[in-house]
């Protein structure tokens, strides 16, 4: 099947995903496994993947060629036809297909957290956006943290801290079984 037409048939949304899966495994991580990938189609050319680490936005070479600006294309990674963008650098085709596509609007859930995103990570970029935007439509920095713009975001770092409190408790109850340890010691020897 050609990638084209993977692209055009919503009931393939697994396929896209397990190709693109492939082609990211090529120069990834070998441990990672396409049970853990999760993937959503947002437009008819844009592919978010997520997994419990990151954040990945794939876009065809037909939406590439539509809806971004050579600016946006230069943030991406090219392979096999598709433009990739890794974690934070989502942020940038994220909010520009957001100007045209309500699909794409409808996944941001903080348009805060992506300003912030942007000015913080891609100074260059709001730069460069900001000299040709009329001044109503300028990027703006906002006061929110940066990277948490999707619910996947969101849904990585409860995962992160889930574990970072399941390691701390661990360390807390080792440390304190150490104390009761040494206390029956002293108890024993005194």
């Amino acid at each position: 099947m050609s990638n084209q037409s993977l692209w055009t048939n919503a009931n393939t949304l697994f396929e896209i995903g397990l190709e693109i899966y492939r082609l990211m495994q090529k120069d990834g991580d070998p441990k990672r496994k396409s049970g853990d990938v999760s993937v959503e189609k947002i437009t008819g050319g844009a592919v978010l993947m997520s997994d419990s680490k990151e954040i990945l936005l794939v876009i065809n070479r037909e939406e590439k060629e539509k809806m971004l600006s050579s600016t946006v294309i230069s943030y991406g990674k090219e392979k096999d036809g598709y433009l990739i963008y890794h974690g934070a650098k989502a942020a940038i085709p994220l909010f520009e297909l957001s100007k045209t596509s309500e699909s794409v609007r409808d996944y941001i859930i903080s348009e805060e957290s992506l300003r912030a995103t942007l000015c913080g990570n891609f100074p260059d970029y709001v730069k460069a956006y900001n000299a040709i935007a009329p001044p109503g439509a300028r990027i703006e920095d906002a006061d929110a943290p940066a990277g948490l713009f999707l619910q996947k975001q969101l849904d990585i770092e409860a995962y992160k801290t889930r574990f970072e409190v399941a390691d701390f408790q661990e360390a807390y109850e080792a440390s304190h079984e150490a104390d009761i340890f040494e206390d029956v010691l002293e108890l024993e020897v005194g």
